[in-house]
């Protein structure tokens, strides 16, 4: 048989690499497995919703929607700065003003329900009891009495709460159960309650809403009155300290003949201004007259002509001359030509040159003087002006420290009026504040009484309690599945234990027809026959050359079907050829039973010698075809005759007697029975059986019986249930027999000595 790995192990075994044997219907076959707990804990589910539904009281909400300004209505520019940076903090003060117990106890005033309780507990108390509640009632009281006794604790007699005890406790009971919400993106604040009596659920919200505005006005009314009788006694002291300061400003000047410090600093100030102003224009005609004189200079040193001082060009005077010594030089220059020097008309031409010249000379001088002495007078005037600033300056400071003790009463009298006029403007303030009365904070919508509770949501804890028991089912399905440690499918069987899976055999619902150790001989063609006729081809097909004509039967523990396989696997090569079914499980026999032997004496009186032939002991069925050795006499020491020589012998000369030998032999695991004769076979069958046998214990036989070199031809899967098997796969499945069916069955043969 072809190796092949089971999806549905991949559950079982979640190293296996999924990725590539992903398949929906592994989990599909995986709720079919396990349908009825899931239905079974959704029924359950859904029964405990509906109680649960039936029994909770309904609830109501009320709600009620508020804005809240975070500017008061009469609030400054100051104020609302303020504000408006701490806005963030606004609504978050008001959620903790709104929760508050004072506000839960304006409340209890208002609805009077610490009345309204008193009265609901008289009435409870009035109202007469069933038997059963009074009974259980008085057992919980007694057992809750007895239980303070035997920790030592005193009895405590229940006291009645005074009205100011149960005026907190619903105060609390109120403040805890109001929910806030909003204000994060807009204005609106939202207030909910929940109560079993929606007309008194709306009514506290009423309640609330109505006395959260309330505590707003009062505490800022209170806040403004207190900041009124501050502001007043401060207000009247600034003004007792303003006219003290100025008597003393008054009285100092009178005995100093002094004036108003401000107007002395004044008038310095002004007189600086001017001589600052006058020092400007002189320094500036000062640079003028520099220019000019350093000019004149050049000029004086022959650098530069006349001709480059303005003052000489625009001088008329200086024009004419220069224009008569322009004609002289003229006539000159034409006489020079005709004359001789001393020619009387040459002489008279150079007179008159010499004069112009002279004159011009002398007007020149004349002007640079002009401009050297404004320059010189300039420098005066500047070096004037500086000292007069400098004695101003002077005489200001000796004023400053001579009116020092002035200025310090005036700037006394100064702060004193600054701070007088402050409160006097803050008091009017206030004073106006106290007379408006409006609040930063409406009610959009009162609270009304609800129609609907909104617990419990019946339809929601039905489906939810429905689906919740489904997926609890569905969880414990989930946690059977890798909590599995037993073998389930031949793949699975396969896989663990590194062996072929040479068939199973099928689990016997029906004994009417045959018990399951007696199916094949019973009838050859029933589906059971058919997997014993698979498991025969299995093993003839396990070595074609040389197919195993011993064969023992082991299993790792006890009861997992062995003694069925190995009496039907017997039945089954007796239709091939001789076949000798030889039990050598001498601890536990178990195949006369089965078969009906009565003889007592078998294999343990031929190895110990109290019979001698094995024909004495051997019983024949289905037509002689299949020779049956029981045990026999039960032995003290099984594995000393099985490690025997004498075994050995008696084991070659059946051999030579029969084509097959079927060994019922003992489990591996509990004694060492089967890995004695595991070596003195040509192969080992390892019978496990379905959905019981541990996958570890299965291991450690196999491991066991190869470390003795035990030649495991493969294993058979026993008790198995193909209707289960198919929820692991659909190539799981089981058929009837195909063909027509003989009229006659085999029957036992009776036994013969």
């Amino acid at each position: 048989m072809q190796q092949n790995f089971s999806k549905q192990h991949i559950l079982q075994n979640p190293s296996i690499d999924t990725e590539s044997q992903f398949d929906i219907s592994l989990y599909l076959r995986m709720f079919r497995r396990n349908i009825w707990i899931m239905i079974l804990l959704a029924i359950l589910g859904l029964g405990l919703g509906i109680y649960i539904a039936k029994e909770t009281d309904p609830v109501y909400n009320a709600t009620a929607k508020i804005l809240a300004d975070p500017f008061e209505p009469n609030s400054n520019s100051e104020e609302q700065s303020i504000a408006r940076s701490l806005v963030f903090l606004f609504f978050e003060t008001q959620y903790e003003i709104i929760r508050s117990r004072a506000i839960a106890e304006e409340v209890v005033d208002k609805l009077d329900l610490v009345e309204k309780v008193k009265e609901e507990q008289k009435l409870e108390q009035s109202r007469p009891q069933s038997g059963f509640i009074k009974y259980m009632k008085d057992i919980a009281k007694e057992a809750k009495a007895n239980i303070k006794q035997i920790l030592g604790e005193e009895s405590e007699e229940y006291i009645s709460p005074t009205d100011s005890e149960l005026r907190i406790l619903l105060a609390n009971k109120i403040a805890e159960g109001i929910l806030v919400t909003g204000g994060r993106q807009n204005q609106f604040i939202t207030i909910n309650y929940q109560s079993k009596d929606p007309q008194l659920a709306a009514d506290i919200i009423n309640a609330v809403s109505n006395a959260y505005i309330e505590f707003g006005l009062t505490n800022r009314l209170n806040q403004v009155k207190s900041r009124q009788i501050w502001l007043t006694s401060q207000y009247e002291q600034l003004k007792k300290n303003l006219e003290a300061s100025e008597q003393r400003v008054n009285k100092y000047r009178d005995s100093r003949g002094l004036i108003d410090s401000f107007q002395q600093r004044a008038m310095a100030d002004t007189q600086l201004q001017s001589l600052n102003n006058n020092l400007v224009d002189a320094k500036t005609e000062l640079s003028v007259k520099s220019e000019e004189y350093a000019l004149v200079q050049e000029i004086k040193d022959g650098s530069r002509d006349y001709s480059s001082l303005t003052q000489i060009m625009q001088n008329n005077a200086i024009g004419i001359i220069v224009q008569n010594a322009s004609t002289a030089q003229n006539t000159v220059d034409e006489l020079s030509d005709r004359y001789g020097e001393k020619h009387p008309e040459m002489i008279s031409a150079r007179t008159e040159l010499r004069s112009a010249t002279r004159n011009l000379k002398q007007e020149v001088d004349k002007v640079v003087g002009q401009i050297e002495n404004q320059y010189r007078l300039a420098e005066i005037q500047v070096d004037n002006i500086n000292q007069l600033i400098d004695k101003t300056k002077s005489d200001v400071q000796g004023l400053q420290d001579e009116n020092f003790s002035l200025i310090s009463l005036e700037r006394e009298v100064e702060n004193n009026r600054s701070i007088y006029e402050s409160f006097q403007s803050r008091l009017l303030e206030a004073n106006v504040r106290g007379e408006i009365k409006a609040s930063n904070v409406y009610i959009i919508d009162k609270a009304v009484v609800p129609k609907e509770p909104i617990s419990p949501n019946v339809k929601k804890i039905i489906l939810l309690s429905f689906f919740g028991g489904g997926f609890l089912g569905f969880l414990i399905a989930f946690a059977r599945e890798f909590s599995n440690n037993t073998f389930s499918t031949p793949d699975l069987l396969e896989e663990k234990l590194n062996l072929p899976v040479l068939g199973l055999t099928p689990r016997i619902k029906s004994k009417e027809v045959a018990a399951p150790e007696s199916q094949y001989l019973a009838d050859t063609t029933s589906p059971f026959s058919e997997s014993i006729n698979t498991i025969r081809t299995g093993l003839l097909f396990s070595n074609i050359d040389h197919p195993p004509k011993t064969l023992l039967i082991t299993s790792a523990t006890g009861s997992e079907g062995k003694s069925t396989l190995a009496i039907n696997l017997a039945a089954a090569f007796s239709q091939l050829g001789p076949t000798l079914l030889l039990e050598v499980d001498l601890r536990k026999p178990s195949v006369s039973k089965n078969i009906g032997i009565t003889n007592k004496l078998g294999l343990t009186d031929l190895i110990g010698g109290t019979v001698t032939s094995a024909d004495d002991i051997v019983y024949k069925v289905n037509d002689e075809k299949l020779s049956i050795i029981a045990c026999g006499t039960l032995s003290r020491n099984p594995l000393e005759l099985l490690s025997s020589k004498k075994f050995e012998g008696i084991l070659e000369s059946l051999k030579s007697q029969f084509d097959y030998i079927i060994m019922d032999g003992p489990p591996t695991l509990p004694v060492s029975d089967a890995c004695i004769i595991a070596n003195k076979v040509d192969g080992v069958i390892f019978a496990v059986k379905a959905e019981d046998t541990r996958i570890k214990v299965a291991k450690e036989a196999v491991l066991r019986l190869q470390k003795l070199s035990a030649n495991v031809i493969g294993a058979v899967f026993t008790v198995a249930d193909p209707n289960k098997m198919s929820y692991y796969g659909d190539h799981y499945y089981s058929g009837e027999y195909y063909g027509v069916k003989p009229e006659t069955t085999i029957k036992p043969d009776t036994a013969r000595a």
